[in-house]
């Protein structure tokens, strides 16, 4: 029997912001090692992972508020090319970033990425409609696990983050956003679109990283625009952890978020006890309104922004929030090793979002920080955001 599960009210503004050229909200993830990539030895770990894994062969079937997903015939895509691109950034990036097509599949894909000066990396990427961060780690898990010849631990389950906020009681109001400052000044190319990244690597051991990243990023933006503006944070968090439905693992998106806003006043625990009290109140789940569940029936154009409206956004230097610091935790490189590859790094690509100043996508081994940091192209030039980037770790090694 095909697997199918019902498509959320979240991933359907995801669905809506999609073009043939552009997929505003896609899971990028990049491993980099050493050793040889064999396409041939890759493809069939995937084969093996989307046989036990239905949650990545997804297809977008029905219309309006009947649509689901359905397990298609379009499993994850392979490829492999070999590039001087090192990886850095997305200056000079070769043409792998590609949109996805939400009903013509595949939304998951797999690149190997071999260049003769510098390591191998390995990009997982996916719509963010079919999974969230969560679901992309297990699945590049279960790829290393299938190339080591271990037991895959398979997903079966169909639960979403709608069907969870159903589930559970919340008194806290949402955090209603708008009108929050950025971290660079405002910008001089209002017209530019899409958005550009580089990756940062701080060595050391690191702890209290989320407030940190929170607090330095304020400091940043406060100190360019004043005390005074308006400082927002959104944290996404995972939600099953609230799940009683079910004790199988959905790769559906099970993402709520924390917004944290700061003042001139916040110190790091000050924002760690906003978290924590957060939690307690299962502020996360706060983020899905009542009457969400009208995204599923509402016309795309409604939730797809439009040109001018970015343009005006950026003049202004007025977003909907400051920033997305996106936080995978700590782990270490062994489960994403294998036979023939050593990884010595990973790090996410930051999701295009316009509507904010930075993205901020995180994640930790016990020696090192490492996080890809993302910005309008509206905002900043490459080498502007590399200073940004050095300003944000002068903030931070402050505290």
């Amino acid at each position: 029997m095909s697997f199918y599960r019902s498509l959320s009210p979240l991933e359907a503004t995801y669905i809506a912001t999609e073009t043939p050229e552009h997929t505003p909200f896609t899971n990028q993830y990049i491993v980099e090692g050493i050793g040889k990539l064999d396409l041939e030895q890759w493809e069939e770990a995937s084969l093996k992972v989307s046989k036990v894994n239905a949650g990545l062969s997804l297809q977008l079937k029905g219309f309006w508020g009947w649509r689901y997903w359905d397990q298609g015939s379009a499993t994850p895509r392979v490829t492999k090319l070999t590039t001087d691109w090192d990886g850095l950034s997305s200056e000079n990036a070769p043409d792998i970033f590609r949109p996805f097509d939400s009903r013509k599949g595949p939304n998951a894909e797999i690149i190997l990425i071999e260049n003769p000066n510098a390591s191998s990396k390995i990009l997982f990427r996916t719509h963010h409609a079919i999974t969230d961060g969560m679901g992309m780690t297990h699945w590049i898990e279960e790829c290393f696990r299938a190339l080591r010849k271990e037991p895959l631990l398979g997903s079966t389950g169909t639960i979403n983050e709608w069907d969870i906020a159903k589930q559970n009681q919340v008194t806290v109001e949402p955090t209603i956003d708008g009108n929050c400052i950025s971290l660079s000044p405002i910008s001089k190319n209002p017209e530019e679109r899409y958005c550009r990244w580089i990756r940062c690597d701080w060595p050391g051991k690191h702890t209290k990283i989320v407030s940190k990243l929170i607090l330095a990023s304020s400091t940043v933006a406060k100190n360019r625009h004043g005390n005074d503006s308006r400082t927002l944070f959104r944290i996404p968090s995972d939600l099953r952890k609230y799940n009683e439905s079910s004790s199988d693992f959905t790769m559906a998106n099970a993402s709520g978020a924390f917004d944290i806003e700061t003042t001139d006043k916040s110190t790091v625990k000050s924002i760690q006890r906003g978290i924590i009290q957060g939690m307690r109140n299962k502020s996360d789940l706060a983020v899905f309104p009542s009457k969400m569940y009208l995204a599923n029936w509402l016309p795309k154009a409604m939730f797809n922004a439009k040109a001018e409206t970015i343009k005006n956004i950026h003049s202004s230097g007025r977003y909907r929030m400051t920033g997305t610091i996106s936080y995978l935790g700590e782990q270490s490189l062994e489960p994403f090793s294998y036979d023939n590859f050593a990884a010595k790094g990973r790090y996410g690509v930051p999701i295009s979002l316009e509507n904010r100043g930075i993205f901020i996508g995180a994640s930790n081994t016990k020696d090192m920080l490492s996080f890809s940091l993302g910005a309008p192209k509206a905002l900043v030039t490459h080498e502007e955001l590399i200073e940004l980037g050095n300003e944000l770790h002068d903030a931070y090694n402050a505290l």
